[in-house]
């Protein structure tokens, strides 16, 4: 819970965890996680940030907490006693009631998968908001996540009947997936946000507005394309990455069966080639950030991928064997 606790913020009360009506509640300014805690359905207190590693480095056994009408809090497990300063619970923002909105259902195991998949390629840092969001999209009796930044483009399917369209924060979407969430996931959204409801999680979270890119036709049917092995060429990117200290391009030479790869600069000339389960039509030489091409193959989890290429400026589109999922990587220049 301490992971959704905002560092900085103009309201001190939530740099602690609210204990109120048999929950743990904690809240930022995107999103509100409330875990259900046994035992404490009649308490309202909040635990102050300064509590949170003695809490966590408590040995196992039962734990006391006791609140004093001068807001002070007592903590007490076996001999270890500790007493803190605390602050008014009614000084803590819950936000406005829910109002009621659509609402799907999705297994928390598919729907993480799916998101741990594409926000990788989320912009991190941006004045975009929209491409700071995932996108998730329910349209033709699928359900899409997408994430992208400029350079990379992930998207994964999965089946669902429904129409929405939601863009969530990937700030929202990091901490989410940290949870622990299982079972069933009941998500409610209306125009101002969405809340993701589980056995003993609520998740609420705000949505970005706006209108997200035309994700769909960046995937066109290039000609050129091959299937590799994807830990080959993984351990092969991961390896010419070792090789250099610098942010350096990785040369991709593609003839017949064969594609070499290639790493150049001062200090390093590294070269090593792998086999293609499928020759390729004609030869091509490209460049890619070689982080980018790793962290792409390293959200795939088959054996071997297909890759596609229309040309030295044109992105390369990689596809799962076994799956929907795609991905697409921008080209550097080659001189």
């Amino acid at each position: 819970m301490k992971g959704i606790v905002p560092k900085k913020t103009t309201m001190p009360a939530l740099q602690g965890i609210l204990v109120k009506d048999g929950f743990l509640i904690a809240s930022n300014t995107e999103m509100t996680v409330k875990v259900k805690l046994e035992g404490a359905e009649n308490e309202y207190f909040i635990i102050p940030e300064r509590a949170f590693d003695l809490i966590s480095n408590l040995p196992d056994g039962e734990m006391n907490i006791s609140v004093t009408g001068k807001n002070i809090i007592t903590i007490q497990v076996d001999k270890i006693k500790n007493k803190y300063q605390t602050m008014d619970p009614e000084l803590f923002p819950l936000g406005a009631a829910w109002e009621e909105g659509s609402e799907w259902k999705i297994q928390a195991d598919i729907l993480l998968k799916a998101m741990k998949r594409v926000s990788y390629a989320v912009s991190v840092q941006g004045c975009n908001a929209i491409m700071s969001s995932v996108c998730l999209q329910a349209t033709g009796g699928r359900l899409n996540f997408v994430g992208l930044d400029g350079h990379v483009l992930a998207w994964d399917q999965v089946n669902y009947e429904g129409e929405f369209k939601l863009l969530i924060p990937k700030n929202t979407v990091d901490k989410f997936r940290n949870l622990g969430i299982t079972g069933e996931v009941r998500m409610k959204y209306n125009s101002a946000g969405v809340v993701f409801v589980t056995e003993g999680f609520e998740i609420y979270t705000r949505l970005v507005d706006g209108e997200y890119f035309k994700y769909r036709s960046m995937f066109k049917k290039l000609p050129l394309h091959t299937v590799v092995s994807r830990t080959a060429l993984l351990d092969a990117m991961i390896r010419a990455r070792m090789c250099t200290v610098k942010k350096c391009a990785v040369r991709f030479d593609l003839e017949g069966s064969a594609l070499s790869l290639s790493i150049k600069d001062k200090l390093v000339d590294y070269h090593e080639t792998i086999e293609l389960k499928e020759p390729l039509s004609e030869a091509l030489a490209i460049k890619f950030d070689a982080r980018l091409v790793s962290e792409t193959l390293k959200t795939f989890d088959c054996d071997k991928v297909k890759i596609s290429f229309g040309g030295p400026k044109m992105p390369m589109i990689v596809e799962a064997c076994d799956s929907e999922y795609k991905a697409l990587v921008l080209p550097v220049a080659v001189k």
